[in-house]
C-alpha cells in the first residue's frame, strides 16, 4: 500500500500580524495577499501588556474586531478581487471616522462651515450611541439609516442651550440634514459609496425651508432712529452704516477704508467686500448717508467700528436705542440687512440687482423680500377698500 498523499493546507489570503511598537503597545495589522499582489491594511487597534485583568479583556475585544475585519476581507476578494479591495477598504471605515475626517479637513472653507461639519458629526455620533451602532460603516448607511437620523434630529437637544428640554430648530435641522447630504455626495465621489441614500429620503421625510417673518424697518422708522441718540454712538454708526450697505454683522467688524473703492471716472464710490459668511465678492455703491457714518482711520487696514465682541450686549442695546425712537419692533443687527433690502425694492430697484448687492447666490432668496413689499402693496390696497366702504356707508 503506498502512502497516503501529503494534503497541504491553503494558505490564508489574509492574516492578522503584529507590529511592535516604541511604548511596547503591538498594532494589529491585515497581510493580504493573493494573485500575486500583496496590500497591507492598518486596522487602528492595538494590544496592550497584559498586566490586569481589564488588559486581558481590552485585547480580547481588539482580536475580535481585528478577526471580524478579516473575515470581511476575505469574502471582499471572493465577491471582489485584489483589484477592488482598496475601494471595499475605504467602504469599510467606520462613518464616524470618515465623518471626523471631513469635518477636520478646512481647505480654506469658512469659521461657520466647519462649525456646520462638526455639530453634525457629533449629532451622527449621539444617533449612533442611542441606538448601540457606533462601528456603523460606510457601506452600511443605507436609506434606514438616514430616515432614522433625520426623525432623530426632529427631537435632538440642543447642548448650547442652557435649557435641555430645548430641541434645535428647523433651521438647524435643515442645515444638518444638508452637511451630511454633502458630506456623502464627496464620499459618492470618490468612490467610497456607489449612491447617496439622502437622495431617496421623501419629501415628507426632509426637512424644509420655513418661511420665516422679515422684520425690517421701514423709511420712516429708520428715519426715527437716525434721529435719536444711542447710548453706545459707535454702535449706531455701524448700525446705520449696515441699513445703507446690507452687510452682515461679520463683515462690519472686519470693514477698512481699504474696501472703499472709487470708480474709474472719480464719480462714485464703493465696497468690494468678500463675504465672510457665503465667501462671495459684493460691490456696492456707497450713498451719501452711507459715508456719512464712517469714521476717519490712521492705518487703512484698520477696522472703522469698533464694537463690543459680544452679540449679546450689541442686541440688548440696540433694543434700547429702539424702544427709545418709538419703534415695537424686535431689532437685532440683522434687521439692518433686512432693512436695506426692502428698502432697495420700495424705492423700486429691480430684484435681481438687489440680489447681486446682497451677495445671494440664488435670486429665490431674495424674492422672500419682494414678497414683503408685495404684501405691503396689498395692505394699501385693503386699506383704500376699507376707506371707500365707510364713505359708501355715510
Amino acid at each position: 500500500m503506498g502512502r497516503p498523499k501529503k494534503t497541504t493546507k491553503a494558505k490564508e489570503p489574509v492574516r492578522i500580524r503584529e507590529r511592535k511598537l516604541a511604548n511596547g503597545n503591538r498594532s494589529l495589522y491585515l497581510d493580504i495577499y493573493s494573485k500575486g499582489v500583496r496590500k497591507v491594511e492598518s486596522l487602528g487597534v492595538y494590544l496592550v501588556p497584559e498586566n490586569t485583568p481589564l488588559d486581558k479583556i481590552q485585547n480580547e475585544h481588539a482580536r475580535s474586531v481585528a478577526e471580524k475585519i478579516k473575515s470581511e476581507r476575505i469574502i471582499a476578494l471572493q465577491n471582489y478581487g485584489i483589484a477592488n479591495l482598496d475601494k471595499v477598504m475605504k467602504a469599510s471605515m467606520p462613518l464616524l471616522a470618515y465623518l471626523e475626517k471631513y469635518a477636520s479637513e478646512g481647505n480654506g472653507l469658512t469659521e461657520s462651515t466647519m462649525k456646520g461639519r462638526k455639530f453634525m458629526r457629533r449629532k451622527v455620533e449621539e444617533y449612533l450611541r442611542s441606538t448601540g451602532r457606533l462601528t456603523i460603516s460606510m457601506l452600511e448607511v443605507d436609506l434606514d439609516f438616514c430616515r432614522g437620523f433625520i426623525n432623530f434630529l426632529r427631537t435632538a437637544k440642543n447642548r448650547r442651550l442652557k435649557s435641555e428640554e430645548r430641541t434645535i430648530s428647523n433651521c438647524t435641522g435643515l442645515q444638518t440634514q444638508a452637511v451630511l447630504t454633502a458630506a456623502l455626495n464627496t464620499a459618492l465621489r470618490d468612490g467610497i459609496i456607489e449612491r447617496n441614500p439622502m437622495t431617496l429620503l421623501t419629501s415628507k421625510e426632509r426637512f424644509h425651508q420655513q418661511e420665516s417673518k422679515r422684520v425690517y424697518l421701514t423709511i420712516d422708522e429708520l428715519k426715527r432712529m437716525m434721529a435719536t441718540p444711542c447710548d453706545d454712538g459707535e454702535l449706531k454708526m455701524a448700525f446705520l452704516f449696515a441699513c445703507f450697505t446690507g452687510l452682515r454683522l461679520s463683515d462690519i467688524r472686519t470693514f477698512t477704508w481699504n474696501k472703499v473703492l472709487t470708480t474709474p471716472n472719480d464719480s462714485t464710490r464703493y465696497i468690494r467686500v468678500r463675504m465672510l459668511k457665503t465667501q462671495q465678492v459684493v460691490n456696492v455703491p456707497l450713498s451719501k448717508d452711507a459715508l456719512g457714518y464712517l469714521r476717519e482711520t490712521e492705518d487703512g487696514d484698520e477696522p472703522i467700528f469698533r464694537l463690543s465682541s459680544a452679540a449679546s450686549v450689541i442686541e440688548q442695546r440696540l433694543a434700547e436705542w429702539a424702544k427709545k425712537a418709538g419703534i415695537e419692533k424686535h431689532v437685532t443687527f440683522h434687521v439692518s440687512r433686512h432693512s436695506y433690502a426692502t428698502m432697495m425694492l420700495t424705492i423700486g430697484v429691480d430684484i435681481y440687482t438687489v440680489s447681486k448687492l446682497l451677495g445671494h447666490k440664488n435670486v429665490a432668496t431674495t424674492q422672500i423680500y419682494a414678497k414683503i413689499i408685495d404684501q405691503k402693496k396689498i395692505d394699501a390696497v385693503n386699506m383704500m377698500d376699507r376707506f371707500f366702504n365707510k364713505d359708501r356707508q355715510a
